[in-house]
């Protein structure tokens, strides 16, 4: 089936303004993306806790902020979700030692509000249990004249802080252990009572919580980053196999082109990169190559029918005969990418966006892209050849 008759579009011709055009795009995302210190991570990176919460009546964001700020989670992200009702709450990672060391502190000053206490360090110490040591944090505290230290762990233990243990450093300084507090799991639980006693009379339904420690999101972002980075480095040896190596890294920098495109634009649209994010970038990665590859066939087959042709004209051939096998393949996909977009509902909407951006992307770039880089090499090759002569 054929979208188009015979096609003799300059595609070729053009490509100096496609370089254009594809370098503005680029520069202006890495731009957003220096200003803004990095792409916008999601709790899946970042680390932190997510509540979809949905109210049986619309609140006032700036109330629903207060609330948050009151539990002692400043900063914290808020923004309606789908329904005029429906909110999704946003709290960043909290650290486990600094938490650890002001809820020690707040102990203190409670069973000794006569003195002024001041946290020297803290650390958090991983579990080892080859040396049957548990995992804690070391926080070292110091006031003006410290009590007894057997009644300090009694005072502790009655305002319920566990202690593993307790070491005086000098007459004014102790250095305590505390077992961790587990203080990313207990996020979304505070959160949830402060929302049910501040708006009693509200139904309030949680619809769905997700916690994820710092260290998860960090072994998270690595992965994320090795899984494309791996994809890429196996789509240069499979093409170099295939063809030749100019076709490998005609695909590669289209790649490259299409994935820093779609994350130059989510950074400029302020949106956040998630795991279900990379699932696109790499998704769109399969289908740029799958689009990349059909010209390159294409212009394969054509380089030993036309050797008569000129390089550039036989690509530019190649390249038409090929046009509506891309865009029946586009169309059709970004007809259901619509779909999911418009109609799959909030949770996947930046997914859907991601795979819109990257397809419509991705046939350009293979097109105006992918092969022109062959050109480019070819003329370089040749110019080669013809000084060494």
């Amino acid at each position: 089936m054929r979208f188009f008759g015979d096609t003799h579009i300059n595609f070729v011709g053009t490509r100096r303004k496609a370089f254009i055009l594809s370098g503005a795009l680029i520069i202006a995302g890495l731009i957003s993306l220096i200003v803004k210190g990095g792409p916008s991570l999601s709790i899946d990176f970042e680390g932190g806790t997510l509540i979809q919460v949905r109210f049986d009546k619309a609140v006032p964001i700036d109330e629903l902020r207060k609330v948050i700020d009151e539990t002692g989670y400043h900063g914290g992200e808020i923004q309606q979700f789908g329904a005029h009702n429906e909110y999704l709450i946003k709290v960043k990672k909290i650290n486990e030692a600094d938490y650890a060391a002001s809820k020690l502190v707040s102990v203190l000053k409670s069973a000794y509000p006569n003195k002024t206490w001041n946290v020297v360090a803290e650390k958090e110490i991983p579990p080892d249990l080859s040396k049957k040591i548990e995992g804690g944090t070391m926080i070292k505290v110091e006031t003006d004249s410290f009590p007894p230290l057997e009644e300090v762990k009694v005072r502790l233990k009655e305002h319920g802080l566990g202690l593993q243990a307790a070491t005086m450093e000098g007459s004014n300084r102790c250095a305590f252990r505390l077992p961790f507090l587990g203080v990313e799991s207990k996020v979304a639980e505070k959160i949830k009572a402060e929302l049910m006693k501040e708006f009693p009379d509200r139904k309030i339904d949680i619809r769905r919580t997700e916690t994820v420690g710092p260290k998860i999101g960090e072994e998270l972002k690595s992965k994320a980053w090795a899984a494309i980075i791996i994809s890429m480095i196996g789509i240069l040896i499979y093409i170099s196999w295939r063809f030749e190596f100019k076709f490998a890294v005609g695909a590669i920098v289209a790649l490259i082109h299409d994935v820093t495109i779609t994350v130059g634009i989510f950074s400029i649209l302020n949106k956040e990169l998630s795991l279900a994010i990379i699932a696109a970038l790499l998704t769109i990665v399969g289908y740029s190559l799958n689009d990349t590859i059909v010209v390159f066939d294409r212009i394969r087959e054509n380089f030993s029918l036309r050797r008569r042709e000129s390089y550039e004209n036989m690509v530019n051939i190649s390249i038409n005969e090929s046009l509506s096998r891309t865009i029946i393949t586009s169309l059709t996909t970004i007809i259901v990418i619509l779909f999911l977009l418009f109609m799959g509902g909030e949770v996947i909407h930046d997914f859907a966006f991601a795979l819109f951006v990257g397809v419509v992307v991705g046939t350009y770039s293979s097109v105006y892209v992918a092969s022109p880089i062959l050109i480019e090499w070819q003329s370089r090759s040749t110019t080669k050849k013809r000084s060494k002569r």
